[in-house]
């Protein structure tokens, strides 16, 4: 007896050993990048957005088979729009994460910042974000949005066009607002254009009257802010001090959430941007009911530029596994039809994506048809 009890034992010890030694039979094989976002903080609702629009693609790509077979999954990391907290992600990401791609950031501060680590590590980077900087940061840095160049151009072409001549300038004094600010100071006065006040205010203020009184003694026919989320302040501001020059906003200007704080003070905001809701290409029509469908809102211009890039990248990857040498020359000779468009990457990473000028409309983003 005592030798049956023995012999069962050591049966069950082996048999429990070799099931410890299996693998959960539900543990799948994946296929890991990062993303470096906003996605808490002032500024978080851009990184929200464009986290849906990722998590949209991710399920579309692992519904199709993911990466050759393993399932295609994202390690996010929250950079709350700040370059210091930007590069301690992109260090995790790279040095302990090992990720041989990296989506973001959003905020071009983070992504001047956090390049060089990242080209250190020879790891890709498609980030959306405009600053002229970025166009220059590195052979792996790529991005989906075009440089900031390409939208101040539209706008003072659209400001002559309707002959207003003087404007002011009250920016977010960062990688993005500098960028844009002296972008389109440039281009203003090259195209004989008057700058009569240029002012600054520090990324998280609330307050800026001291900025617009001066603005408002100067009298400009158009006040351009470059700025985050800090806008909605500054317009409220404008309207406050009764200053009653046109405004002109950047990207980051269309937002639920901007119409949601602003009202009917919107009404007439212009701003250039790189897409417009409603194409009637398959892609577009299947996004924007893919993104209300599942999150309850309709997309924000910033989102189906990720969106796009997420499928461009899971392309490079199928191709290349995590090889980003492979990685970066495959993104050179890409040629997508996506959401926004056709996209192509130049010999620096940049794209090459058409620029519009868009306002609010009874509650509503659309295309500037002059007036």
């Amino acid at each position: 007896m005592n030798k049956k009890i023995l012999i069962g034992v050591l049966m069950a010890t082996i048999l429990l050993a070799g099931c410890l030694e299996q693998p959960p039979q539900d543990e799948e094989e994946k296929f890991v990048i990062g993303a470096l976002l906003p996605l808490t903080g002032r500024n978080g609702v851009y990184g929200q957005e464009i986290r849906n629009a990722i998590e949209l693609a991710l399920d579309e790509i692992n519904s199709e088979g993911g990466i050759n077979g393993k399932v295609f999954v994202v390690i996010y990391e929250d950079d709350q729009a700040d370059p210091k907290t930007g590069v301690s992600g992109m260090q995790k990401l790279v040095n302990i994460d090992r990720v041989p791609v990296v989506l973001g950031s959003w905020a071009s501060g983070v992504v001047v910042a956090a390049a060089p680590i990242a080209e250190q590590g020879k790891v890709v980077v498609m980030a959306s974000a405009i600053s002229p900087a970025i166009t220059d940061a590195g052979d792996y840095i790529f991005r989906v949005q075009p440089s900031a160049t390409f939208y101040t151009a539209k706008s003072v072409e659209l400001l002559r066009d309707e002959n207003l001549s003087s404007a002011a300038v009250i920016f977010v004094n960062n990688e993005f607002g500098k960028a844009l600010k002296d972008a389109f100071v440039s281009e203003f006065e090259a195209q004989g254009g008057e700058i009569v006040a240029v002012e600054a205010y520090a990324q998280g203020d609330i307050d800026f009257r001291s900025q617009l009184t001066k603005i408002k003694e100067k009298s400009p026919e158009i006040v351009f802010i470059p700025g985050y989320q800090d806008t909605v302040e500054v317009i409220k501001q404008i309207e406050e001090l009764g200053i009653e020059s046109r405004i002109l906003s950047g990207p980051p200007f269309e937002s639920q959430s901007t119409l949601q704080k602003l009202g009917g003070i919107a009404e007439g905001v212009l701003y250039a941007y790189h897409f417009v809701s409603g194409k009637d290409t398959l892609k577009a029509i299947h996004y924007e009911e893919a993104y209300l469908q599942k999150y309850g809102v309709p997309t924000g211009g910033f989102a189906p530029l990720m969106y796009d890039a997420t499928q461009i990248i899971a392309n490079s990857l199928r191709k290349c596994g995590e090889d980003t040498d492979c990685i970066k020359e495959e993104l050179h000779r890409t040629e997508y039809e996506g959401v926004t468009g056709t996209i192509t990457f130049d010999e620096n990473g940049d794209p090459i994506i058409q620029i519009v000028m868009k306002t609010v409309k009874n509650g509503e983003f659309v295309l500037y048809e002059g007036g």
